[in-house]
């Protein structure tokens, strides 16, 4: 297998990965920053308040894409699977 194979193949996993994660990674950046500007503008500093939010976010968010992240990781590795006989070991 060739050395521009890999790095394809990598760079591609990397990028589906990417995509897959960024959903969650930046619901849970934006529930943090709200709650954040919340507790500067309240002076709570309860430092678990963030905890549950994100958590009910992420999760909500995860459910609702999960027919979309399973069409990604599905396609990419179908077509990973599909190419399977032109990578040479």
């Amino acid at each position: 297998m060739g050395y521009d194979i890999v790095t394809a193949l990598g760079r591609e996993t990397v990028i589906i990965t990417l995509i897959m994660i960024g959903p969650l990674i930046g619901t849970a950046l934006v529930i943090g920053l709200i709650i954040g500007i919340f507790q500067a503008v309240t002076s709570i500093q309860e430092q678990t308040l963030t905890f549950l939010p994100k958590l009910l976010a992420v999760f909500g968010v995860f459910a609702l894409a999960l027919p979309w992240l399973l069409d990604k990781l599905t396609s990419f590795t179908t077509l990973l699977l599909g190419n399977l006989s032109k990578y040479t070991f």
